[in-house]
């Protein structure tokens, strides 16, 4: 639930297509923009970039998994830096690598060595394959199997967007701080998660409000549908956690 979401579901408000945009093609863009946001001419001028950017009126961020969000909502602080008005949808990232200053979208300073777009030390992607007898085999593969197989205690929440939403509801416990063994919900559009939003299991806690996770169906760091794989994640807007 990471990628390649459709057009609907991301642009579900002229607004929200005014604020942003999350791609995983060249083409993608240029419809998108296009038809929402600016001038084909404009919009074929709007490349991927890993990181920050600056094209134009937009200011972009590119997730490691491709994912693409750009918006206009943005202003230069008095030092010059770059600083987005819509921190859910394009980060402010302090000491992540990211680049850009201003007032934090996410966590604090990053340990040393961390970044969004680094690969933690230690650990490497691996295929899982399903179990016999296993009752939600229908959604093996995809990153709720995993955060529920993980957790096989709680059971399977629902979609992923929703996940702590439905917590709260059954009485599970929920809040804004990351910890070892919880499930990390992230909203639709926050740190390369796609339109049906996304979730994982964290695996170690850092320091400024960075993490690890292990996830499902994220296309960063040799995962992909059905392999496990592991990265940096930070806590902000956007992001919950199921206890």
């Amino acid at each position: 639930m990471t990628l390649y979401h459709s057009l609907a579901r991301i642009f579900r408000s002229s607004r929200l297509a005014r604020t942003g945009l999350t791609l995983g093609g060249a083409l993608a863009l240029t419809l998108a923009l296009s038809a929402f946001a600016a001038s084909p001419a404009q919009a074929a001028s709007l490349h991927f970039h890993r990181g920050y950017s600056i094209q134009g009126r937009y200011l972009c961020y590119g997730w490691p998994n491709r994912a693409y969000h750009c918006t206009v909502h943005w202003h230069r602080a008095a030092s010059g830096a770059p600083v987005s008005e819509r921190p859910s949808w394009v980060p402010n990232l302090r000491g992540s690598g990211g680049g850009v200053g201003g007032a934090s979208g996410g966590g604090g300073a990053a340990p040393g060595g961390v970044s969004q777009w680094g690969r933690p030390s230690g650990y490497s992607a691996w295929t899982m394959r399903d179990f016999a007898g296993d009752r939600f085999s229908n959604v093996f593969g995809v990153c709720t199997w995993y955060a529920w197989y993980r957790r096989q205690d709680r059971g399977l929440l629902s979609g992923a967007a929703n996940w702590a939403y439905t917590a709260r509801a059954r009485g599970i416990p929920t809040g804004s701080a990351p910890a070892a063994g919880a499930t990390a919900v992230f909203a639709p559009g926050v740190q390369g998660a796609g339109g049906g939003g996304h979730v994982a299991h964290v695996e170690r806690v850092l320091g400024g409000g960075w993490f690890i996770v292990s996830e499902m169906n994220f296309y960063f760091n040799g995962g992909g549908w059905g392999r496990v794989s592991y990265r940096y994640a930070h806590s902000g807007p956007g992001v919950a956690f199921v206890y």
